[in-house]
């Protein structure tokens, strides 16, 4: 289909990076049956688990800060294979441990680290895009994690109950392989002493990323939407298995779960080309606003749902949203950033993220307890819908004059 066009002429640079990210992506592989390694192998409880599983996204968002500081200051490659390392050690690690709770902590490292991977990794992309390109980049790099996501809980779930230390193992190798296509194939466009020479242009003035993104209202704005966004999403993840559960049994339940997150990597991999081609000229508010109403739409089905293709019918539609807001994400971030603050304020929006996923757990367990399944999906529509018009009047305010540009 020649929407695949799209990803053409990108440059090599570009799909080296995004060869890093899916291999990146694929050394989550264990990161995703956190839940079981802690209950099934380490035997703790329920309340056990999940106090570990936040202490693992807290650590997440500590990566995304730690590394997008750093990624502004230093060489972004250099800081790009410094990460591999660690997680790599981390996998090493853990073929060790996997069995004691020792394992907890490569864990907690692992994700923290992993996790700050990926807003340097965009920044390198913003580093070696055309302008022109940008969004075509960015959307690139999101549909193979996307395949890299889908890959990686796969194998590892094939190895998990009979080989769990190849499990680690295979995602040590991966992370060799990541730091060796880094060392040889990858080049570093980012100098350091720009945000010297800027600080000596601006009269050696030192800001804050946050007094900066401040400064910056469409993009603080941005950051902050994704976090309730991010919280929203986050019910799929939470009330969603339970549901299934509910409905179909335990046992059913867990596999048509599993086949949800199938139909959403399938919809991203067929989808993402075709819709790049007409969200790329539009500006990610608008964007937002019409994704957040396939979100809405699909989370009200699910709230009705009986049948388990309904659910992924309302799968398919709530993912078309799910791509109209990350394949513009980053490219939005990149063409708003001053060149001295693109690592951060990527991990800014990373860690938004990130905390949206740290704190939906509890607040969801607690909606569960005194709210049906349908109330607590309704609910979820109606805050997506009020941050759909709120995105509307803020690009009707602040963006309409500039043109449809992403930027």
């Amino acid at each position: 289909m020649h929407y695949l066009d799209n990803f053409a002429g990108l440059g090599k640079q570009v799909y080296i990076l995004c060869l890093v990210r899916v291999l990146g992506a694929i050394s989550f592989m264990a990161s995703f049956l956190t839940p079981l390694l802690f209950q099934d192998v380490l035997g703790m409880s329920s309340l056990e688990s999940g106090f570990w599983i936040s202490v693992s996204y807290a650590a997440c968002i500590v990566g995304t800060v730690l590394c997008g500081q750093i990624a502004d200051k230093l060489p972004r490659r250099t800081v790009a294979i410094g990460i591999m390392v660690i997680v790599g050690i981390t996998q090493l690690w853990s073929v060790f441990v996997c069995r004691s709770r020792m394992v907890i902590w490569p864990v907690v490292i692992g994700f923290g680290a992993g996790y700050g991977l990926f807003p340097v990794i965009s920044a390198m992309v913003a580093d070696v895009c055309r302008p022109e390109k940008s969004t075509e980049s960015f959307s690139l790099m999101y549909l193979v994690q996307n395949v890299g996501f889908a890959v990686g809980p796969a194998v590892g779930g094939l190895l998990f109950y009979h080989h769990l230390k190849g499990m680690f193992l295979l995602g040590t190798v991966i992370c060799v392989l990541a730091v060796l296509v880094l060392l040889f194939l990858t080049e570093d466009h980012y100098d350091p002493s720009q945000g010297a020479l800027a600080r000596s242009a601006d009269g050696g003035k030192k800001e804050s990323t946050i007094r900066l993104l401040m400064e910056r209202k469409l993009l603080f704005i941005f950051i902050c939407a994704m976090l309730v966004i991010s919280m929203c999403y986050q019910m799929l993840n939470f009330d969603l298995p339970l549901q299934l559960s509910s409905l179909f049994g335990s046992e059913d339940g867990s596999r048509y779960s599993g086949l949800i997150w199938t139909v959403n990597g399938l919809v991203v991999i067929l989808l993402t080309p075709l819709i790049v081609s007409f969200t790329k000229k539009q500006h990610q508010f608008r964007n937002m606003s019409i994704a957040l109403c396939f979100y809405a739409l699909g989370f009200v089905m699910n709230g009705f749902s009986k049948s388990v293709a309904l659910f992924f019918i309302a799968t398919a539609i709530w993912t078309m949203g799910e791509i109209m807001i990350n394949t513009g994400s980053a490219a939005f971030i990149a063409a708003n950033s001053p060149a001295t603050h693109v690592a951060r304020f990527q991990s800014a929006l990373e860690t938004c993220i990130a905390a949206g996923k740290t704190i939906s757990p509890t607040l969801y367990g607690a909606m569960l307890g005194v709210l049906s399944f349908r109330s607590c999906w309704l609910l979820d529509a109606c805050v997506c819908l009020g941050i759909s018009v709120f995105l509307v009047i803020m690009y009707r305010r602040y963006a309409a004059p500039q043109g449809g540009s992403h930027e």
